[in-house]
């Protein structure tokens, strides 16, 4: 026989569990956001919660079996539960690990001429990844890890293109630093959903014969590693173009 104080006390001790686990994830996530912490700090704090969550997560639905039986607790432990599920899933859908291979947060097109950022130098806080292309290593690493990254090659003449270009920069919700059509250069930056992080991102629109070659460099202002996050912008950006 279940004894009912203990089980209703479990239910509010489960739910008092979940509701700091909310707060921390708050924490975390607008600390990160708005410099109240460092992201590497709100990252640890992130994995944490998600490991003591899901522990937390089994002995809230235990505990809501026995209060759906005997009708004690049934708000305290369901709350619980519904928010630890909640947070659990939210970490594990956002958990994300570097592709295999070396680390690397500067990905471009453009592996012998790299586009060169200007504009958004200025806008670059102190301490943020420089803005310096890392040669031939950093090449080859970008070989190894994501030779699926190329040029866009279009039939368009270079004023085509760069109107193109831009308007699927803007499409993508990337704030323009800097455009110059008769350059062919356009310099971005886009800002990520949850932690505010702001990459740097660079197009060149050049002429290849009667078309156009457009190449992307896209630059982590923080971290290693990017967890093929620029990759995958400069794809999606590429199959928005096409």
């Amino acid at each position: 026989m279940v004894d009912l104080k203990s089980l209703r006390t479990w239910s509010l001790v489960v739910l008092a569990i979940a509701l700091l686990l909310l707060a921390g994830t708050a924490y975390a996530i607008i600390g990160s956001r708005n410099g109240l912490t460092d992201y590497r700090s709100a990252f640890t704090l992130l994995r944490q919660i998600g490991q003591v969550g899901a522990g937390v997560l089994v002995v809230a639905a235990i505990t809501l079996v026995f209060a759906l039986r005997s009708r004690q607790g049934v708000a305290y432990s369901a709350a619980a539960t519904v928010v630890l599920a909640a947070l659990v899933g939210l970490m594990y859908l956002n958990q994300a690990a570097p592709p295999a291979g070396p680390l690397i947060n500067d990905i471009t097109t453009d592996l012998e001429d790299p586009p060169r950022f200007d504009a958004v130098i200025p806008l670059r806080p102190e301490g943020s990844n420089p803005v310096e292309y890392g040669g031939a290593e950093v090449a080859a690493n970008q070989r190894a890890v994501h030779p699926e990254v190329q040029p866009i090659i279009t039939e368009l003449p270079q004023d085509q293109a760069f109107a193109r270009a831009l308007q699927v920069a803007e499409d993508m919700g990337w704030d323009i630093v800097a455009q110059n059509a008769s350059t062919g250069v356009i310099e971005a930056v886009q800002t990520t959903t949850f932690f505010r992080f702001k990459d740097d991102v660079m197009i060149r629109v050049r002429p290849n014969g009667q078309g156009s070659r457009i190449d992307l460099r896209s630059r982590s202002r923080v971290g290693l590693s990017d967890l093929g996050k620029n990759a995958a912008r400069i794809m999606e950006y590429a199959d928005k173009f096409q």
